[in-house]
């Protein structure tokens, strides 16, 4: 049977930012591209008493179809979801999606009570069964088989070879004002810049054991990218929309492809679209020719992902492919162009010494970063972090906070002493004398003050 009104739930109770879930804007854009049915979110992020609200929502709308994102970290709050969902709508359908879903379908399936639970990239999946059509035949979905209590996953994947035959995704769902006062993406460079998040790709050709084989599972083996006049088209139509004059290119693996890069910045260019802008890099893949054509596009930071100072931690560990030295390079690049840079960083990995996480935090302090991220390293479920340390971990992932939890047993280096250790890598980073100033003053103003107690929350 098809549906008319669909409930898509986005279980964020703890960490609210400033970075809307886009996945729910595709599948709603998708939706409203290929059915009639009409399609709400309810955003957990902001509200003050959340499955309250939920529960009022529920009664007030009567969804035909429920549709839950689930990560791992936001799993608990899932779940509570799933069950007032059943408790207040027991006529809805129930999905549940998402990262987490993806990699324990079975599981996810059996824990929430959904009717189903879907695997991998869904804006085909989801609006085939918006119009009804069995789930009995969707690849990726994972359902209960009449009569039988046993989870049944049908194999593959439904991907979009070309994500420009998608819709943009459909921010009307979203409170944007809100989001938009959230956003601190780019607060080291005008805490006044009015900014959003876009995504360009799809898929990430690398090993890296935290992420892998997670993203491929979701989106695939290979690389897919949109084109830069579908890129151009979605942030002149954010512009416009909400008076936005910044935004941030989410893609782990942005410049991966550098001539596409080149491609976007000349449209950008020839747009005239006159807004400043983020991305993520490899610090192994930025070229001065590359930084220089993205600065006159309108870059103004970069955010490289460093996660160790220890080549040992990156190469063992973590499986990286990026040289200490390599990162020392892309920061002399970009400071020496006037880029604010960001470094992401994880301290407490299994087999780590504490001098290591030490030295890591110590160089993030030394070398000229102008904003950090630290967070204590996590090994989410069926990555190969996992598969390797399982035997270490020494509580259930729903209780896994990267922000907040060391997770592991690290033998003679206590849990405490990592959660500790990352608690004052802020402080020494962010109150350091050559950074003192600058942190002062993004954080001054009522505006920024309330963003600043919101990246708090993570410390």
């Amino acid at each position: 049977m098809s549906f008319s009104r669909v409930l898509f739930v986005f279980p964020e109770t703890r960490y609210p930012t400033g970075q809307p879930p886009l996945g729910l804007a595709y599948l709603t854009a998708a939706i409203r591209d290929s059915s009639d049915a009409d399609v709400e979110l309810y955003d957990m992020s902001f509200a003050s008493r959340p499955f309250e609200g939920l529960a009022s929502r529920l009664g007030d709308y009567r969804p035909d179809l429920v549709g839950i994102s689930v990560v791992t970290s936001q799993l608990t709050a899932a779940l509570e979801a799933s069950r007032l969902v059943r408790e207040c709508s027991p006529g809805s359908a129930l999905i549940l999606g998402g990262p987490h879903a993806t990699v324990l379908p079975e599981e996810t399936l059996l824990q929430s009570g959904a009717d189903m639970v879907y695997a991998g990239e869904a804006e085909r999946a989801v609006s085939a069964v918006v119009r009804g059509e069995p789930w009995t035949g969707l690849p990726g979905a994972c359902y209960h088989a009449e009569g039988s209590e046993e989870p049944v996953r049908n194999p593959g994947l439904l991907l979009t070879e070309d994500l420009d035959s998608l819709p943009i995704p459909d921010r009307s769902i979203f409170d944007m004002q809100t989001y938009v006062r959230h956003w601190y993406s780019m607060d080291r460079v005008d805490p006044s810049l009015r900014g959003t998040s876009i995504m360009g790709t799809r898929g990430c050709p690398f090993r890296c054991t935290f992420c892998q084989p997670t993203i491929s599972e979701i989106f695939g083996q290979k690389m897919r990218k949109r084109s830069p006049e579908g890129i151009v088209e979605e942030l002149l139509q954010l512009r416009s929309s909400y008076s936005l004059d910044a935004f941030m290119f989410e893609d782990s693996t942005f410049i991966l492809d550098s001539q596409w890069v080149h491609d976007i910045c000349d449209e950008l260019i020839s747009a005239d679209i006159g807004m400043k802008w983020c991305c993520n890099v490899r610090a192994d893949l930025l070229e001065e020719d590359l930084l220089d054509h993205m600065i006159a596009a309108g870059l103004r930071k970069i955010n490289i992902g460093v996660e160790s100072a220890s080549q040992r931690v990156l190469d063992d560990i973590y499986d990286k492919g990026i040289t200490v030295e390599g990162v020392r390079r892309a920061l002399r690049m970009a400071k020496k162009r006037g880029i604010s840079v960001q470094g992401y960083f994880m301290l407490g990995a299994p087999g780590e010494t504490l001098e290591e996480m030490r030295s890591t935090v110590s160089f993030a302090v030394r070398e000229p970063f102008d904003d950090a991220l630290f967070d204590i390293t996590t090994p989410f479920p069926h990555t190969r972090l996992w598969d390797s340390s399982r035997h270490l971990i020494r509580m259930d992932y729903s209780h896994f906070d990267c922000f907040r939890t060391c997770v592991y047993d690290l033998g003679d280096i206590t849990p405490g002493q990592v959660e500790r250790l990352k608690k004052r890598a802020y402080w020494r980073f962010y109150l350091d004398p050559g950074r003192i100033l600058s942190t002062f003053r993004t954080a001054l103003g009522l505006r920024r003050i309330r963003r600043t107690l919101a990246k708090m929350r993570r410390v």
